[in-house]
């Protein structure tokens, strides 16, 4: 059987980047249900999944550790700190253009998405069930979706500089839009639906990996011993994923577009005094009510 590395070459071989796909005013990747569908059909099709009962998924805005969470997630449902073979993208529902695919997955199955909220599968709303949201300081999550964007060609259609991309991010013209809209979402829905959503923060996540982790563990309701918990934080350092787990995006050409530097404070490499000062301005004004304690490092 073909293996999955083997399909995304093909995918990434034979597709050329195109204008993003757009509906309400949010673009999106140009993945291949967006291009098949266009967008406003695939977030019809992400809303009407039929979700199981024990299914868990990740939430997360582009480049803010989902590739990191969905490890540990995994780990803990497997309760074996061994890398997963299966790549996160294979359970993305924005790139699965057949959900049937997901049928002859065990459960508990993990999901993952970036899209809003509100295009969440229902049944999985209806249900209650799991949800894991990590959240980034957005400076540095728009310095490493920079990154991400001059290297994926196909599906980002990006070719400027860092301040052509910091005007996009500061204005929600790039996939997935306003990183303010996506979090106020989830920050909101913490509030519908109590006990449903786990947040956890990347840099307090990288600060101290054994102590989220349980925390993690118990939300789950998945009983690891202390052991258990301090291989799975060893086995998801940036540096052993880095060395060891298969990255999908690298099949093209071998350079990753997910293990760049996976550190905290990257954003004061990239951020000149007068972009610093208008996005304090903005983040003041569009955040000052949330809850969501930011670490700007």
């Amino acid at each position: 059987m073909e293996s999955h590395v083997e399909k995304m070459k093909k995918m990434m071989k034979g597709s050329k980047p195109v204008p993003l796909p757009e509906f309400d005013g949010v673009f999106y990747p140009s993945f291949i249900p967006f291009r098949e569908k266009g967008a406003e059909k695939a977030l019809q099709d992400i809303t009407n999944f039929q979700s199981r009962d024990t299914d868990i998924m990740i939430c997360t805005y582009a480049k803010s550790g989902t590739h990191w969470i969905n490890e540990i997630t995994s780990m803990l449902i497997r309760r074996t700190p061994e890398l997963d073979t299966a790549s996160k993208t294979m359970t993305m529902l924005e790139t699965i253009s057949d959900f049937s695919i997901t049928d002859t997955l065990p459960s508990p199955r993990l999901l993952n998405t970036h899209c809003l909220f509100q295009y969440l599968p229902k049944k999985h709303i209806e249900n209650r069930n799991k949800i894991i949201h990590m959240i980034r300081n957005p400076k540095d999550t728009c310095v490493s979706y920079y990154h991400h964007a001059t290297k994926d060609q196909v599906f980002l259609s990006f070719t400027g500089s860092w301040n052509e991309f910091f005007d996009m991010w500061i204005s929600a013209n790039c996939a997935y839009g306003s990183w303010y809209t996506y979090e106020k979402e989830i920050e909101q829905a913490e509030k519908d639906y109590p006990g449903m959503i786990f947040t956890c923060s990347y840099e307090e996540m990288k600060k101290e990996p054994t102590k989220g982790i349980r925390k993690l563990s118990d939300f789950l309701q998945i009983e690891c011993t202390d052991k258990t918990i301090e291989d799975i934080a060893k086995a998801t350092s940036f540096e052993n994923m880095k060395e060891n787990k298969v990255d999908h995006t690298a099949v093209a050409d071998g350079k990753s577009h997910i293990y760049r530097k996976g550190i905290i404070g990257d954003w004061k490499n990239h951020f000149t005094v007068a972009q610093n000062e208008q996005f304090d301005s903005q983040f003041a004004e569009k955040f000052q009510d949330s809850s969501y304690r930011i670490l700007f490092e």
